[in-house]
């Protein structure tokens, strides 16, 4: 037979040639790698020229190092400032060389460079006398002073950490840079060295202790950072990752660490020679970005006119076929929610034809299948019910209707009027109408009406407590699923002899119903329970039991049923689980 289906050109065809025509993938990538090779370029450009810039503004602050450094050395390598600091004593020849000497010689020291700093020299000599600077405590001495020194007593600095941590003596080699006592706080950095007895040439004896302070910025401030940038910021950071220097006074003191934690920022550091701290250059990656601004707007232009490109054509081709989507997926929707009367047609002759017209098919099958299996499935279950129900009540019938002829033949006529009232009531709500369903309320009073002609026969051998939440009063169960159990206690769980406690407990627990029925018989064993619920051939046990477990299940479901928990002469609990809902929600689902 020929084939006569209509030839198609198919969906994914159609997408691949609007794509491929747009070319836009092909235009964005070129854009892209374009973009980021300039911007490597020009980071690698810039490192270099920072990298450079940087080591000269390295070499002007390692030149001011050396003059601190340097002034240092006229003391330490004056024999004769040696020999009067060791030499004084109460006299007046210490007193004229300490006046026509010392003092003058620390004073040319001071002014022997340019930079503001203090001279503060510690004596070991216990007899030299103290000289005391012009600036108070707490207050920063280059504030008061731009240059000035002071004469203190060893004992001052001997119990500082910083003195007694200091490095041993290597004669000439021995100095250091720290932040001491109060320079943090004022941006003051020290400089530090021993002054030496050097007439001896094996010990090399500490003869005091030289402190050259001066201001950190005043180290870096005449250096000129425009050669780095306008937005490019200098940092001196210690060994702590403290930035003790900084070209914005503003992050002075700041971490390091928290100031470069973000990844906006291109870093160049090296170490500053013969001080313990780094100097470091920080540039924002968006200054670098913004030189190259002029080739990312291009790219960013082609990039748009490419988009705009592809945005008109994908609005034109979304519409053509995002109304074929949508029919497809509104009858999906529609047949997830049970409704398998909706059917789509489309005009042509691609897929969509073919999706609809499968979906239409499926639609027909899943309604022939509801009514051929579906609705076979319940009236199953209903005649299953039916059956199950119909097999709870002969027997109790046949007992109570024995108990009735009894107490006729002994003439207990007022006992015999309230087991009949007692049982009428029982079968009203048996009945119920020929429904399946009842209210809690009513299982209720069907079970009380059970127990009230059982107490008849028992007398007060029977005591039955009722502990009922009020909230599940309104909600309904499947019918007789109470009785069975106290009936089950009395005929198996009590020998007839003392008092028998039942209580039936219920309560409303996340959206469930629980009963339990508590009893204080004689219970039963693990092997007996296992024998209810999986009856070996030709057991009987626990009929009654099966049958209330079987119909929750048809009812509710299997996430709901009956518990046993018992224990030899220790009495039963049984526990029944339902759904709390209505017969209007159950017909309705």
């Amino acid at each position: 037979m020929e084939d006569k289906r209509k030839r198609y050109i198919p969906f994914g065809y159609k997408l691949l040639i609007s794509y491929l025509i747009i070319c836009l993938v092909p235009i964005i990538a070129i854009g892209l790698f374009s973009y980021t090779t300039f911007m490597s370029s020009m980071k690698e450009q810039k490192r270099d020229n920072m990298m450079e810039t940087l080591q000269q503004i390295g070499d002007n602050v390692a030149f001011k190092l050396d003059d601190i450094r340097r002034i240092s050395d006229l003391l330490y390598n004056d024999n004769t400032l040696a020999g009067d600091i060791q030499n004084y004593n109460m006299g007046w020849d210490s007193y004229e060389s300490t006046v026509r000497y010392v003092i003058p010689k620390f004073q040319s020291t001071i002014n022997a460079t340019g930079q503001d700093i203090q001279l503060t020299v510690y004596m070991n000599n216990p007899a030299f006398p103290e000289i005391y600077g012009k600036s108070e405590q707490k207050i920063d001495p280059l504030g008061v002073q731009k240059r000035s020194f002071e004469m203190y007593n060893i004992s001052r600095i001997e119990n500082e950490d910083w003195y007694k941590g200091f490095p041993e003596e290597q004669y000439g080699r021995t100095m250091l840079w720290q932040q001491v006592g109060d320079d943090r706080e004022h941006g003051n950095i020290s400089f530090l060295r021993r002054l030496v007895d050097s007439s001896d040439p094996f010990t090399h004896s500490q003869i005091g202790f030289i402190r050259i302070t001066t201001k950190i910025a005043g180290i870096f401030q005449s250096l000129d950072y425009r050669k780095l940038g306008t937005d490019t910021l200098v940092f001196a950071i210690n060994a702590q990752d403290k930035i003790v220097y900084a070209s914005e006074d503003a992050l002075i003191h700041s971490d390091w660490v928290d100031y470069t934690s973000n990844d906006d920022k291109m870093v160049i550091s090296q170490d500053l020679p013969g001080i313990n701290m780094n100097l470091a250059a920080v540039i924002p990656i968006e200054t670098l970005e913004n030189n190259a601004k002029r080739l990312a707007n291009w790219t960013v232009l082609v990039c748009l006119i490419s988009i705009s490109v592809c945005a008109v054509a994908s609005i034109f081709i979304s519409r053509v076929f995002s109304k074929r989507i949508g029919k497809v997926v509104s009858l999906l929707r529609m047949f997830q929610e049970g409704d398998f009367d909706k059917r789509i047609r489309y005009k042509g002759g691609d897929e969509f034809t073919y999706i609809a017209s499968g979906l239409n098919q499926l639609g027909e099958h899943m309604n022939r299948l509801i009514k051929e299996t579906y609705l076979t499935k319940i009236e199953k279950q209903e005649l299953e019910l039916e059956s199950l129900q119909a097999q709870i009540n002969p027997h109790f019938l046949y007992n109570t209707l024995s108990s009735i002829s009894r107490l006729a033949k002994f003439g207990e006529l007022e006992k015999l009027q309230l087991m009949v009232m007692e049982l009428s009531k029982f079968y009203r709500y048996s009945l119920n109408n020929g429904e399946t369903l009842i209210s809690i309320a009513k299982e209720l009073e069907q079970v009380k009406a059970y127990i009230e002609i059982q107490k008849i026969k028992y007398t007060d051998r029977l005591v039955a407590e009722f502990e009922v939440d009020p909230s599940v009063l309104t909600y309904d169960t499947v019918k007789l699923i109470l009785q069975p159990f106290v009936e089950n206690v009395i005929e198996h769980g009590w020998s007839g002899e003392g008092i028998i406690r039942v209580k039936i407990h219920t309560v409303m627990d996340e959206g469930h119903i629980k009963f339990r029925i508590i009893d204080d018989g004689s219970g039963m064993s693990e092997e007996t329970i296992a024998q209810i619920f999986k009856p070996n051939d030709g057991v009987y046990l626990g009929y009654g039991i099966r049958n209330v477990e079987q119909r929750i299940k048809l009812y509710f479901g299997n996430d709901y049923g009956v518990s046993i928990q018992s224990k030899i002469g220790g009495g039963t609990t049984i526990a029944i689980t339902i759904p709390a809902t209505t017969r209007q929600r159950l017909n309705s689902g």
